[in-house]
């Protein structure tokens, strides 16, 4: 099933006469895979399919939901195995939500994508509660605003070093054009340069102003981790041990759960059985690469290891962030 069929296929759920056009939200997501070109809001450098006009209206004009539920997070840190995780949660009791929210995978998640249109789409939709995603540094994002809406926000970090792996495979398997300036710059010619570039302020600078990188996104959401709309949730920590930091999750969003519900949802969002169920979303690319903490160990140099080390106790040495490096 292709991008067309499965999105039409959700917006088919909302009924014809209520039911908006959805081609337009398609034909930007085509044109944003064939096009790679990288746009700003204000000192902001947005994502591969980042829109200035959706963050504008996102901050600005959109009215959420009070139960919205944000997956935050920078690219290839747990986006998509926290919103799975949510999504059963959720949804897995409502057979029509849970189907519908099987082709809801896609760009079309991200608050800060395709067209304005999508926020009306989102409205009709027939589910009783939103799991939505972004990777918008806070800065770009009005979470005073979100807070008195009452959304519940959760911001996933894993360790540097697995990220940039996962990143640079994500990318080559993703479809933008290798020729283009922007996919050379970032990609450079090799796995030490592409790490490099980033810890340099000239990588992959989503969402960030020009010269940070990932660690100064970590430090933008930082002082709102005790907000009582945000959870912090780690990684590794949910490869360690997933029945409780899911229990962790349940019990911020407000769901009932046992412990045995909590041990079936850690079975069913395994990251083999995610990476399995993601081959059938319509549209996205496999962007999943091993899912392990510690692959890291076979790309890296001691010396680019050595160098990821210290950019981290140089911007992170004032938080209580620690990060684990192998299991």
């Amino acid at each position: 099933m292709d991008l067309n069929t499965g999105f039409i296929k959700m917006a088919n759920m909302i009924s014809e006469h209520e039911r908006p056009d959805v081609q337009p939200i398609l034909d930007a997501i085509i044109e944003r895979f064939a096009n790679l070109e990288i746009l700003h809001w204000k000192d902001y450098q947005l994502s591969f399919f980042g829109v200035p006009e959706l963050v504008d209206y996102a901050y600005n004009e959109w009215k959420p939901w009070k139960n919205d539920i944000i997956v935050a997070s920078f690219a290839k840190t747990g986006t998509t195995w926290l919103r799975d995780i949510c999504r059963y949660l959720i949804y897995e009791k409502d057979s029509v939500e849970f189907e519908m929210t099987k082709s809801f995978q896609g760009p079309h998640v991200y608050l800060e994508s395709e067209k304005v249109i999508k926020y009306e789409l989102w409205e009709k939709l027939p589910w009783k509660r939103r799991i939505l995603a972004t990777h918008m540094n806070a800065g770009m994002m009005n979470l005073e605003k979100l807070r008195a809406s009452g959304v519940k926000i959760i911001y996933t970090i894993r360790n540097p070093k697995d990220r940039f792996v996962s990143m640079y495979n994500m990318i080559w398997n993703l479809p933008y054009p290798r020729e283009s300036e922007a996919f050379r710059r970032i990609m450079g010619n090799s796995f030490s340069d592409f790490v490099t570039a980033d810890l340099e302020g000239r990588g992959i600078q989503f969402n960030l102003k020009k010269g940070e990188n990932y660690l100064d996104h970590i430090l933008s959401w930082y002082p709102h981790r005790n907000d009582d709309n945000v959870m912090f949730v780690c990684y590794e920590d949910m490869k360690k041990d997933p029945q409780k930091e899911i229990l962790k999750v349940a019990k911020f969003l407000e769901v009932d759960l046992t412990e045995a519900e909590a041990q079936n949802v850690a079975d069913l969002t395994s990251f083999e059985k995610t990476k399995e169920r993601m081959k059938d979303v319509p549209g996205v690319p496999s962007f999943y690469n091993k899912g392990a903490v510690g692959n890291w160990k076979t790309h890296f140099t001691v010396a680019l290891s050595e160098r990821v080390d210290r950019m981290v106790e140089e911007k992170l040495s004032s938080t209580d962030i620690k990060f684990t490096y192998d299991l």
